[in-house]
């Protein structure tokens, strides 16, 4: 699938799924979730076994994040205690966002609540992918500084 057609049928699924709201958000995810899990078990099918949850991160932002999203993650930090920031300072289905609104202001919050919404299926990728690998985990985005995202990772049983 060449990627115009894969940004604009993700453009087009999180304009439909928006408008739902909550639901909506719960839908993105879980689609995502699938997609993540069929992804991590075509990309890691020849690998030899992740042994350690470090390996898997380090999976996550070098590998994957570069088939899926066409870069590596700009940032990762982690508290060693089971949670981790992914930071990408120019997120692939986030940079074209503009503002629209007949004041800048409506512009800018319609922009920050489409921003929003447009992390969840990534979020649900990351969660399958991880899952799928043997982290069970919850997944959240922020996408307040567009285009860039930062999603954070907290494994279950960790204790921050």
């Amino acid at each position: 699938v060449s990627e115009a057609s894969m940004d604009f049928l993700l453009i087009e699924l999180v304009r439909t799924y928006h408008e739902r709201g909550d639901a909506g958000r719960k839908q993105m995810e879980a689609m995502g979730f699938q997609v993540g899990t069929q992804l991590a078990e075509r990309y890691t099918r020849d690998r030899a076994r992740f042994t350690e949850q470090t390996e898997i991160i380090l999976f996550l932002c070098k590998e994957f994040w570069l088939d899926v999203f066409k870069k590596r993650v700009d940032n990762l930090k982690t508290n060693n205690r089971g949670v981790y920031v992914l930071q990408d300072n120019a997120f692939r289905w986030t940079r074209n966002l503009h503002a629209w609104g007949p004041t800048d202001a409506e512009g800018e919050a319609a922009l920050k609540a489409y921003g929003a919404s447009c992390t969840h299926f990534p979020c649900g990728i990351i969660r399958g992918m991880l899952s799928h690998l043997g982290l069970a985990c919850t997944v959240t985005g922020d996408a307040a500084g567009l285009p860039g995202v930062t999603f954070t990772l907290r494994l279950k049983g960790s204790t921050a």
